[in-house]
Parts: C-alpha cells; sequence; structure tokens
C-alpha cells in the first residue's frame, strides 16, 4: 500500500535516485549526469524548502515518487544562482543558459500570483495508480494552510500524459514558452 508523508532526510538519495530514473538521462546515469540533474531539479528544495516536500512511500517505508516545492521564491532565485546553478554551469553550459532562462521567465508567474512552483515524479512501475493525484492534493492542502496564492508548474508540450494530468487536476494553461506549457492554479483570489 502507498502512503504520503512528508520528506525527511533519510529519504535525500532515494528522491535523486527517482529524479534521475525519471528524466531524460535515465539511459545515462553517471556521476556528471546525476550531478547536473540534482542539482537543477531536487537538491534545492531538499536542502533549504524541505518542509514543503513530500513522498509516496511503499510498504516499507521506501520512497517510489515525491513532490518537490519553493514557497519562498526570492530564497529559491538566490541560491539557486548563487549554489546549484553553479554546478551545473560547469557540468553542462547549455543545461545552465537554458536553465537560468527558464527562472527568469518563471518571475511573471509569481508576479501574476502563482507563487510557488512544484515538481513531481514517480517510478515509471507506479503510474497510474492515483499516487501522483494523492502528491499534488497533499502539496495543495499544505499550501492552503500557509495561504499560499498559487501554484505553477512548466510541463512539456509533448507529454500528452502529465498535461492531462495537470488539466485533471485543475490547473490552467497560463502561458507557453517554447517546447512548454506552463500549468497555474490560484488558492486564494482578490474579490
Amino acid at each position: 500500500m502507498i502512503t504520503i508523508r512528508p520528506y525527511h532526510k533519510k529519504d535525500f538519495r532515494y528522491v535523486q535516485d527517482i529524479c534521475m530514473a525519471t528524466s531524460w538521462l535515465a539511459n545515462d546515469d553517471n556521476a556528471i549526469n546525476r550531478s547536473m540533474l540534482c542539482a537543477m531539479y531536487c537538491d534545492y528544495y531538499l536542502d533549504n524548502q524541505s518542509e514543503h516536500c513530500f513522498v509516496a512511500v511503499d510498504e516499507t517505508d521506501t520512497p517510489i515518487g515525491y513532490v518537490l516545492c519553493a514557497v519562498d521564491v526570492d530564497d529559491y532565485e538566490e541560491k539557486m544562482s548563487q549554489n546549484y546553478l553553479q554546478l551545473v554551469r560547469k557540468l553542462s553550459s547549455k543545461q545552465y543558459f537554458e536553465h537560468n532562462a527558464s527562472q527568469k521567465i518563471a518571475r511573471r508567474y509569481v508576479n501574476a500570483g502563482y507563487t510557488a512552483h512544484l515538481h513531481i515524479d514517480i517510478l515509471p512501475d507506479y503510474h497510474r495508480q492515483g499516487i501522483g493525484t494523492q502528491l499534488v492534493q497533499t502539496l495543495e492542502n499544505h499550501l492552503k494552510e500557509m495561504f499560499v496564492e498559487g501554484l505553477h508548474i512548466v510541463c512539456s508540450a509533448k507529454n500528452q500524459q502529465a498535461r492531462a494530468f495537470y488539466e485533471k487536476m485543475g490547473f490552467e494553461d497560463i502561458d507557453y514558452i517554447v517546447g512548454a506549457v506552463v500549468y497555474g492554479k490560484k488558492f486564494f483570489t482578490e474579490d
């Protein structure tokens, strides 16, 4: 049975493994690719905003999926630029410039009230079991308790399965950028 619980430090390597296993680099798992990918998509969240991260675990309490969230965007931008993206720059200038550019674009969604952003990944053997829904609902409830205004995520335009998932979860497409759709969901709006 799969359960959702808050992230704990003991989950760190499992989250990195899931991040790698579900990425475009899954078939090329080496130290450089792993370091670069984890620096871009999971390490910041686990190191700095872990209270907004949740894992889906199996009956042995082993993570099989996660949802990571940054609520403090100023902290995210500052620490990503100073720490994590510097490693990415050393490993892959292409990935560095693409990720850096997407961070700058994301500021417009924050300014529009989609103040938090998320990353979610689930091991392929556990897809289509409602785990993604449980993870996102857990995160949304957490964010609502904190009075976070809204949430956004950038999704590949080609990933029809993920796009259908976000739309089913009540996210709206709020922008289109090269090769991607940006989905957003507001929790609180001004009347």
